[in-house]
């Protein structure tokens, strides 16, 4: 049977747009006469932007397909990655920015993974990670506890850990210990020392580094100690720590010449102090009363050149509103603002339990947790001899609340006396 023009037409993709002003009816017959359609896309955590298309083969929509430049080959899109989140002990970046939640990653996607605890973990499997159509591989690595974490029990790799004696050093999203020249360092192999000593090793035949055991106390009998000392570009290698019993544990340095460029903040309200703008170095932000900080606190120059993060802004402090008032209890006077007040007052027959007022405090909390009403109650009224109760409460638990009313009865043959004063007194009196 032969197919007619108008069943290789495609019909309106599914679609939505943003704009109000729109017709639909004329936007869907437009595209009978639509065989190709381009659009823009952003794709992965990073929302990398590609030209994408879609065109009309045979009466249906194939695509789409996507390049990264305009001029360049359109390709399919193969089945993104999902990644879980659910490593807890891993750090993830990509393409240098980290990765803290659950997200898609497009195909070809290769993502790096360290151990978040430099050197308390061994690294156990590829620390690259690349996504192949829906599929990571290989599968994502372990994290196997060393000495420190286990605390010397069992049978663990040798935890590792550093001190920058002069200089600085940061270690990078890729878990290598970037260090910038000059630097002298110690690298701790922490074993037991009773066990024997361990043995520091490394990859390249130059340069000669001495281990010793720490002199501090505390570290005598755990810490095995390489001293590095005014490091350069030599010294840029992976070393490894065995321990007697056969474990290792193993970090990669690398020496680098690199300077961040100086930040400036002209905003009044926040307050900065920095180490310096090489490498390893760190500024610190703060805030002025009344302000706090809106992103890091502290920026550290990267291997890359660049700022771990962008610098922080300040913002006005404000408490939160305040909710869940009873219905007793109301509010005289409010100012949420730092340094500002909210004072409570109850009804008439309740008192306050609680601080009459509350305090906007630096860190933008109240200071204290919002008071409640509870009502008055009168003591139970003495009743006299030959007398008797005419009334009740009216609170459903028997209690006398305020602005009730009680009156008095005699027995028969008796007579009120005290009403007509002041007197608080009250007696029943024979006629």
């Amino acid at each position: 049977m032969k197919r007619t023009l108008e069943e290789f037409k495609c019909s309106l993709p599914d679609v939505t747009s943003t704009d109000d002003n729109l017709d639909i009816t004329r936007f869907r017959a437009d595209f009978s006469k639509i065989s190709e359609v381009k659009f823009p896309g952003l794709i992965g955590p990073l929302n990398e932007r590609l030209i994408c298309k879609i065109k009309c083969i045979d009466g249906n929509w194939v695509g789409p397909l996507c390049s990264s430049t305009p001029d360049g080959r359109f390709q399919p899109i193969l089945r993104e990655c999902f990644y879980s989140n659910d490593y807890k002990l891993l750090s993830i970046s990509f393409k240098n920015s980290s990765i803290e939640k659950e997200t898609y990653f497009p195909h070809g996607s290769v993502i790096l993974s360290k151990c978040k605890h430099f050197g308390l973990y061994k690294l156990k499997g590829e620390g690259q990670v690349r996504c192949e159509n829906g599929e990571w591989s290989p599968k994502f690595p372990e994290c196997v506890p060393t000495t420190l974490i286990t605390n010397f029990t069992g049978d663990a790799p040798p935890s590792i850990q550093y001190v920058v004696v002069s200089g600085s050093a940061v270690v990078e999203p890729s878990g290598e210990l970037f260090v910038y020249p000059e630097s002298t360092l110690w690298l701790d192999c922490i074993a037991p020392r009773i066990l024997g000593d361990p043995e520091w090793s490394w990859t390249q035949a130059l340069g000669q580094h001495s281990a010793a055991w720490a002199k501090n106390d505390g570290e005598k009998e755990t810490h095995f100690r390489l001293t590095l000392i005014k490091m350069s570009a030599r010294h840029s290698d992976q070393y490894t720590c065995a321990s007697p019993g056969g474990h290792t544990n193993t970090i990669t340095i690398k020496v680098v010449s690199m300077v961040c460029p100086p930040i400036n903040v002209s905003s009044p309200r926040i307050r900065q102090f920095s180490q310096g703008w090489k490498l390893g170095h760190s500024v610190h932000f703060s805030c002025h009363p009344g302000f706090h900080l809106n992103g890091s606190a502290i920026l550290t120059c990267m291997g890359s050149g660049r700022w771990s993060t962008l610098p922080p802004t300040c913002i006005e402090t404000f408490c939160p509103m305040l909710k869940t008032l009873g219905p007793q209890l109301s509010v005289v006077e409010y100012n949420s603002s730092y340094g500002g007040r909210a004072v409570f007052q109850c009804a008439w027959g309740y008192r306050l339990v609680g601080a009459p007022g509350l305090e906007c405090e630096l860190d933008g909390r109240w200071s204290g947790d919002i008071p409640h009403c509870i009502p008055i109650y009168c003591p139970n009224p003495i009743v006299p001899e030959k007398a008797s109760l005419l009334t009740e409460a009216t609170a459903k638990n028997g209690k006398y609340a305020v602005g009730d009313l009680i009156i008095y009865g005699c027995d028969e043959g008796y007579q009120v006396m005290g009403l007509k004063s002041k007197s608080t007194k009250l007696s029943c009196k024979g006629l």
